[in-house]
């Protein structure tokens, strides 16, 4: 039951709600409580962010989506966790490109409502049963986040819940019924079968109530109603149990008495069972049961139902179907069946349809003098011995459609559950149910049921890395359980730190006559020449996932035919393909092909795979930033083996695209390179790469990847390339705020580009000292590298260079007061922009004229400017460009007294400045939001937002920010706190003198007045 035993609680099954100690906790507006149902659904399981717009905006995300989500997270850990440490119970964490909460999963309804049922399916007594699964449903408040879902997102996310919320509203009267309370019941269950008229069980269970208290005319009536709806509604009759049921109170006969305990589901040997029983450790798979068995029509015989199960070796394809047969054979009583047509098996072939059909009808009773020898003829017989049969075949491990479709049923009271590695796409009929690998949680689970001691203990990290090795796969973990559990002096860590070695994993997953490795080997050989030879390939790729164009590159064939060979290794389950285009192999597979790629490739072929798969990402990387980078082409390449079809990326955002799906091969190609003799594309990806960082904002990966960079260069003894990667790991020191760091590595490339002679990189390089002491509020030696740069770009007749100077110059005139000199200064960098083409320079030069419209109080040209700059930053995809274009905009809003606009951009401008990683922008629009809410009249919340810039900027070494931050202290605690407003306004002075700004003028002017 609900309680406060914990420091929070959260509540699903209706409206979404939160408690801490007791006292609700408000959570926002309807995305926020929705995003926080969704994340406590999964806790522990990071949900990509792509899934949450998905279901946040109803299939229809905006193009703004990833930062108002952003923003969400953010405003949800403000109020349930705002130190962000976890002391309340609960984290919202950032993750494989998702977020997750982390929770104990007792403190949400949801999996207490789980735990309660599964408890109580645990019960012998049936009073105990019933109590327990009352407890269970009382959590039902309402529908699944009954006010901020629509019924389309309950059902994408809550269906199996839904479904276990009705089998345990079933499992409740049926403990009832069996402790006698069949009085107590039958209101309860009168309504429900008013509310679900089609729910035979509901309706059974009300007659047999209706029949133990004394009230026999009103079961047979209650029997009518339901078979009448049946037949109006779906035009069936009543199933098996009704129809049982109602006979028996016909004939004056007592309903069978309810069982103590629920009935275990066995098969009985005879002729017609042959299922195998069910695995004893079944773990996991809710969903994908409860989506078969939503398959099946409401009653037998209305429908045949073909579902084939298909997915990679060792995935638990047999697992699934056979624990689902065992649910399903009160429903098919006349017969189950399981065969294995061994499509997989080793030393021995398919099964063929002839063979196949000889045996089924043999296990129906029929005699070997009246099968038929045709298949034509057998195929007619089976179907014509199952006409009358309520029959359910499993047919394991099948090759194909063609190996099937002659022992498909022809009558509607069967069921077929088909097994595959295949994905049987041409088998007319058939619902398809693919499987994917275990969650960790149910991972974790099998292990532990496997292992059966306390070494696999469910929550222990060993656990947790033991599954992740084996790649959640159910073979794997069950194979590294056996070896644990046969293995008493081992630990979770041992057997861990044995499956680390990539290279001996797969030998380690490996026990008895059982492997993964042999599982791979099966579907692997039955494959083509050819495609023996991409899947070799692939495993050298040191990347996650594949285009066609790289599998092209790794196997020399054309991107065509590559394409062809991964749609087939698609389909046998050899590869995943995640999205459109996009292929990846399971872990396993990936070591699988490596090994196998590493005893049957000479190393010259296989160097030779890697070399074209280096040039392919080279070449693409130089085609994709020569799109993106507004300084134009830095780096010659020059191609071992270029690319078969050379790639062409006609605009910025199809540039832009392609680097963010090739991101992480790009970052790990790299690496590789960098660690296996490929020295100038290691050097050359980063340089090329560099603006497409920028413009995402991702400094540290660009930094961590330009030191990669640097020392290939190094190795080389390539000048030019080191002082081009110096310089680009200067300027993104800047942007992280490393001042000082950041000056050194300028020096260090310009005194470099003074020794080979070169004149354009020392330009570029003097402008951006200008921008760190520009940065450090040294605007008087900001201007001198300024103009010492423009000099020579002027003099090597760099356009582009020369209209960033002029722009960097105006906004340092402008921070100076100097506002005449400032639009001079831009205004010559705004034709310069529009005359080079460069549409994002033109953006930041415009937002660099709205600044100096705004401190001229021309408020209306301020934001018009800022307005143009804001299309064109977001038609380029520059991120930080976006940020401070948001940023500008509100504090001309807050000029113009619209207060609620101003605090709206400053919040999503901090938002993208925080994503980015611009720590010197962040306090500045934290300042921004201090002054919105002081002139909003909160005192409180301006000195809050103040103080958090005052911290960062002196972290970060802003002396601007950090004068600006005591400013507004002082401001903000004028009335209140006469003396320590005169502190924060002595030390603002101090460092306003310091940067000899007129700001200091304003500030003497104040302290005076205090202290008259």
């Amino acid at each position: 039951m609900w309680t406060n035993r914990r420091v929070m609680q959260f509540r699903l099954l209706g409206r979404v709600e939160a408690s801490r100690d007791g006292v609700p906790v408000p959570l926002g507006r309807r995305r926020e409580r929705l995003l926080l149902g969704l994340l406590l659904l999964e806790p522990g399981v990071p949900v990509p962010v792509g899934r949450l717009a998905s279901l946040l905006w109803d299939d229809e995300p905006p193009a703004t989506a990833r930062m108002a989500l952003n923003t969400h997270v953010s405003r949800l850990r403000a109020v349930l966790d705002p130190h962000g440490d976890g002391a309340s119970g609960i984290r919202l964490v950032s993750r494989d490109g998702g977020y997750l909460a982390e929770v104990d999963t007792r403190a949400v309804d949801v999996h207490e409502f789980r735990a309660l049922v599964e408890r109580a399916r645990e019960q012998a007594d049936p009073a105990a049963r019933s109590a327990l699964m009352r407890d269970a449903l009382a959590l039902w408040r309402g529908p699944l986040l009954a006010e901020v879902a629509s019924d389309r997102i309950r059902e994408r996310v809550g269906a199996q819940l839904a479904q276990l919320r009705l089998t345990a509203l079933e499992d409740r009267f049926d403990a009832e019924l069996a402790a006698g309370r069949h009085r107590g019941v039958l209101g309860e269950l009168a309504d429900l079968v008013l509310e679900q008229p089609l729910h035979e069980r509901f309706a059974a269970q009300l007659m047999r109530a209706l029949w133990a208290a004394g009230r026999p005319g009103e079961a047979l009536k209650a029997f009518e109603s339901t078979r009448r709806v049946l037949a109006e509604e779906l035009g069936t009759d009543p199933g098996p149990e009704l129809r049982e049921l109602h006979g028996r109170l016909l004939r004056g006969e007592a309903p069978r008495p309810e069982p103590a305990s629920p009935p275990a589901r066995r098969v009985t040997a005879g002729p017609g069972n042959y299922l195998p029983g069910d695995v004893a450790d079944f773990t996991g798979r809710e969903a994908e049961v409860a989506q078969l068995l939503a398959m099946l029509p409401a009653t037998a015989g209305t429908a045949v139902v073909v579902s084939a199960i298909d997915g990679m070796a060792g995935i638990g394809k047999t697992a699934l179907a056979v624990h689902a047969a065992h649910r399903l054979t009160d429903r098919y009583p006349d017969a189950q069946l399981f065969l294995d047509l061994h499509a997989h098996t080793v030393g021995r072939g398919p099964v063929d349809p002839h063979s196949a059909l000889d045996t089924l009808l043999r296990a129906l009773g029929v005699e070997s003098r009246d099968i038929p020898d045709g298949l034509d003829d057998r195929a007619a017989r089976w179907r014509a011995e199952l006409a009358q049969r309520r029959a359910l075949i499993v047919l394991d491990n099948a090759a194909n459609a063609a190996q099937v479709r002659p022992l498909m049923p022809g009558s509607a009271n069967c069921l077929a559950l088909i097994t595959s590695r295949r994905r049987l796409t041409d088998l007319d009929g058939a619902r398809t149910i693919p499987l994917d690998v275990l969650p960790p949680a149910d991972a974790a689970s099998l292990f532990a049921q496997v292992v059966g001691d306390d070494r696999g203990a469910t929550g222990a990290p060993e656990t947790a890395v033991v599954v992740r090795l084996c790649g959640f796969l159910p073979l794997a973990i069950r194979i590294a359980a056996a070896r644990l559990r046969s293995r008493p002096v081992w630990t979770a860590r041992d057997l861990a730190d044995r499956l680390r070695g990539e290279h001996r994993r797969l030998a380690e997953l490996s026990t008895g006559d059982r492997s993964v490795a042999g599982a791979f080997l099966l579907s692997y050989q039955q494959l083509s020449p050819a495609r023996q030879s991409l899947f070799r390939r692939l495993g050298l790729h040191p990347g996650a996932d594949v285009d066609a164009h790289a599998a092209a590159a790794l196997a020399g064939i054309d991107p065509d035919d590559a394409e062809r060979h991964l749609e087939y290794l698609v389909d046998v389950h050899l590869l995943d393909q995640t999205r459109a285009g996009r292929y990846r192999p399971h872990d396993l597979l990936r070591h699988f092909a490596a090994d196998l790629a590493r005893r049957e490739e000479p190393e010259a072929d296989r160097r030779q795979s890697v070399t074209r798969l280096l040039d392919y990402y080279l070449h693409g990387a130089h085609v994709a930033c020569g799109q993106l980078d507004r300084r134009g082409q830095r780096v010659t390449i020059a191609l071992t083996d270029p690319p078969r079809q050379p790639a062409t990326r006609s605009s910025f955002a199809d540039a832009l695209a392609w680097c963010d799906a090739e991101r992480a091969n790009l970052i790990s190609a790299t690496h590789h390179a960098a660690e296996h003799g490929w020295p100038t594309h290691a050097w050359q990806l980063p340089v090329l790469l560099w603006e497409y960082f920028r413009v995402r904002g991702s400094y540290r990966e660009s930094l961590a990847l330009h030191e990669v960079a640097l020392t290939a260069a190094t190795d080389l003894g390539d000048h030019q390339a080191w002082a081009e990667i110096q310089r680009d790991c200067g300027i993104t020191s800047e942007r992280l705020g490393r001042y000082a760091e950041a000056a050194d590595r300028h020096r260090q490339a310009l005194a470099r580009y003074r020794q080979i002679g070169d004149e354009r990189g020392a330009g570029a390089t003097l402008a951006n000292l200008g921008v760190v002491q520009e940065r450090l509020g040294r605007y008087h030696d900001a201007i001198d590298h300024y103009q010492q740069s423009l000099v020579l770009r002027r003099k090597v007749g760099d356009e582009w260079g020369e209209g960033s100077t002029l722009s960097s110059l105006g906004l340092v005139y402008e921070r100076l007061g100097k506002f005449s000199p400032a639009l001079d200064h831009h205004q010559q960098a705004l034709a310069l922009r529009r005359k080079t083409g460069d549409k994002r320079g033109e953006g930041a030069t415009l937002t660099c004229i709205g600044m100096v419209y705004e401190r001229l109080g021309r408020y209306e040209e301020a934001l018009d400017h800022h307005q143009q700059a804001l299309v064109l930053m977001r038609a380029g995809a520059d991120t930080q460009g976006e940020g401070a274009a948001l940023g500008n905009l509100g504090n001309v809003y807050r000029n113009l007294g619209r207060y609620r606009e101003a605090c709206e951009h400053h919040e999503h401008s901090l938002a993208t400045m925080r994503k980015v990683g611009d720590r010197n922008s962040e306090s500045e629009v934290l300042n921004d939001l201090g002054e919105t809410y002081l002139a909003m009249g909160s005192a409180a919340r301006a000195v809050s937002h103040h103080e958090a810039a005052l911290a960062l900027a002196r972290e970060v070494h802003v002396r601007p920010q950090e004068a600006r931050a005591h400013n507004g202290i002082a401001r903000a605690r004028r009335e209140t706190d006469p003396g320590d407003a005169r502190d924060h306004w002595r030390q603002a002075l101090d460092i306003y003198l310091e940067l000899e700004v007129p700001e200091a003028d304003e500030v003497r002017r104040r302290l005076d007045e205090l202290d008259r």
